[in-house]
């Protein structure tokens, strides 16, 4: 029997907008960032920042401030937009789990080296469906169709079985 797998992801522009469920949070050293949606549904990340984005965050109220450090912008302010990396991890995807600190964040370096940062993160639940046909020629057909925004994602999958 010979396997034969061809992935291929099509973006078309879809005017009908959908509503979907909406997250946001902040999520603190030795936490994990743990979206999960319903079934049928697929995780779409709209926003990933790590750092030190406020004083105002949950992540930062025990800590005090050194009057020398409190307008470095090495200290307060310094973040990165890990959006990308986060959402090679969880969009598309019914669940996913990112420990904070994550290694591949760390690597970004947006504040000093052993101040306490945290993610923040907004991420929706969308509908997605799937239809597979199998076909006289020996080829299974798996389509994932998901919406977002004014934006329809489609996964074409072909198997030889």
């Amino acid at each position: 029997m010979r396997d034969f797998k061809l992935i291929k992801k099509l973006t078309y522009l879809n005017l009908l907008p959908r509503a979907a469920t909406s997250t946001a949070g902040d999520f603190c050293q030795s936490e994990t960032f743990q979206p999960r949606c319903l079934p049928g549904e697929a995780v779409i990340i709209t926003k990933a920042v790590y750092g030190r984005m406020s004083h105002d965050s949950r992540c930062l109220q025990d800590e005090e401030v050194l009057p020398a450090l409190r307008d470095d912008p090495r200290h307060m302010g310094c973040f990165e937009n890990v959006l990308q990396l986060v959402s090679a991890r969880c969009s598309g995807q019914p669940a996913c789990e990112i420990r904070v600190p994550d290694p591949e964040m760390e690597k970004t370096n947006p504040c000093y080296r052993y101040t306490v940062k945290y993610l923040e993160a907004d991420y929706q639940c969308i509908r997605s469906k799937s239809y597979t046909f199998k076909l006289k020629s020996r080829l299974c057909v798996h389509i994932n169709v998901i919406q977002f925004s004014h934006i329809l994602l489609v996964t074409l999958t072909c198997t030889y079985f």
